[in-house]
């Protein structure tokens, strides 16, 4: 449990601050359930008619893979930029993924392949900003950290802005926050939304066999009829990583505890969370680690209500050198890395049209920047944000394209729209019927469009 260094203010049912804050903490220190249902319920309703999608799982690359041995292979190329490993063809005339992703390889037709990305930050903290926010960072700094000044998250926007389904949470991540020299990323938070637009965060790992989400889901040794007692919460609720501790305006204590309590005890919640309720056989098919589990987590909790989920692709680490950033060793490190994402991904697809949610979900498969052209002296790829790849399905995407084409080394985009991470998060709010031109105002009044893109039509 989180202890928070307040000093303790009794309330009136004889709990103190302190207490409500521990049996309410859901993601950034101090950030209480309450608050997090306050702000959905202020969120404007959504547009006339119905949206695109009824909801996103955004799957994130922490430390941005190579998108040569992925998504933009170059055969043809010369051997320090083609690499090691040569590409396996997929079931759309001409196009060719890396050879490492036969089953993504497989499923084609899909999703739509990007190869004309591009944004301005080359450092994984600023980099990870601008492609969870759509803004570009106030500097191109490696130790480049999260404030509640910041632009917020795409998922805490459409906290805000999108009509609620039901009771469950609307954004939610997992299986970890993500960090990198020493400081949390920017991007990943709220930012000037405030904290009852945060993410859900659940950090402990869905492959665990004692995986549990303690946030919302009551331990087995509190019986049902306790829940009626308020102390009874405190057993309930496991705080999360002391995120944003010492950010402004984050301690304050909210209200909508009636809400608060009404989700601590949902059975859809519960439900939702519970990977066990799903077959064996399926949990095998998306595979026994933490990437794949949390694959499953994401569909189980689109299915029942969640409006975005984000996925950290991070190998069990935080920082971008226990993920996918490859200076050095890449085709060895990619070896182990590219197996769990292959099988998730495509089990995640497989399960979603399956299931008739494709056509309903939209699903990103991203990164914050690309791999450099030339391999270097480490046998490795270095940062390159001049052009990269991503991978979009669903929600009324093209399935069997591959748009655009980066130039015979993969440097630079040389056909096609060039997208950048704006151009996403814009796209993301016209699925979920959101303005992507919504007002939305910081926290001195002034007022912010929700994107400067445009959605990527070309891919609907």
């Amino acid at each position: 449990m989180l202890h928070l260094p307040a000093a303790p203010v009794r309330l009136c049912d004889g709990l103190s601050r302190r207490d409500f804050l521990r049996a309410g903490s859901l993601g950034l220190a101090g950030l209480s359930l309450p608050a997090l249902l306050r702000g959905q319920a202020q969120a404007a309703p959504a547009k006339q008619g119905r949206a695109p999608a009824d909801a996103v799982i955004l799957v994130y690359c922490w430390g941005a893979p190579s998108q040569f041995e992925i998504f933009d292979p170059k055969p043809e190329a010369p051997a320090e930029v083609r690499g090691e490993w040569g590409v396996t063809r997929t079931h759309v005339p001409g196009a060719v993924l890396g050879e490492r992703i036969p089953l993504l390889a497989q499923r084609g037709n899909l999703y739509s392949i990007v190869r004309t990305c591009t944004q301005s930050s080359t450092s994984h903290q600023p980099g990870a900003y601008e492609a969870l926010t759509g803004y570009r960072p106030t500097a191109n700094a490696v130790a480049l950290t999260a404030t509640s000044k910041d632009y917020p998250n795409l998922g805490s926007v459409v906290s805000k802005l999108a009509r609620r389904r039901n009771e469950m949470p609307a954004f939610v991540t997992l299986p970890q926050l993500i960090s990198d020299v020493g400081n949390l990323t920017p991007g990943q938070f709220a930012g000037y939304l405030g904290k009852q637009h945060e993410a859900l965060a659940i950090t402990r790992d869905p492959n665990a066999t004692d995986f549990s989400v303690e946030e919302v889901m009551s331990r087995p040794e509190v019986p049902a009829a306790r829940l009626d007692d308020r102390k009874a919460l405190l057993d309930l609720v496991d705080a999360q990583a002391q995120a944003l501790e010492s950010s402004a305006a984050i301690r304050n204590l909210d209200t909508f505890q009636d809400r608060a309590f009404q989700l601590l005890t949902s059975a859809r919640v519960k439900q939702a969370f519970d990977l066990n309720r799903e077959q064996t056989s399926l949990r095998d098919r998306y595979g026994r680690h933490t990437f794949g589990q949390s694959c499953l987590m994401a569909r189980r909790l689109v299915e029942s209500g969640v409006k975005l989920v984000t996925v950290f692709s991070a190998n069990g680490g935080k920082i971008p050198q226990d993920a996918w950033d490859t200076h050095q060793n890449n085709f060895t490190k990619l070896k182990t890395m590219l197996p769990p994402f292959d099988q998730g991904v495509s089990a995640l697809l497989d399960d979603l049209q399956g299931r008739g949610l494709l056509e309903r979900t939209l699903l990103v498969v991203m990164s914050e920047f690309g791999r450099s052209p030339k391999v270097n002296d480490k046998a490795g790829r270095d940062h390159w944000a001049n052009c990269y790849s991503m991978m979009l399905a669903g929600a009324g995407v093209k399935g069997g394209q591959i748009y655009g084409q980066s130039d015979t080394i993969g440097a630079h985009p040389k056909q096609g729209r060039v997208f950048n991470t704006a151009d996403l998060t814009a796209t993301v709010f016209e699925r979920l019927g959101i303005d992507h031109h919504a007002e939305l105002h910081d926290q001195t009044g002034r007022p912010l469009p929700a994107s400067t893109g445009e959605p990527m039509v070309e891919l609907f």
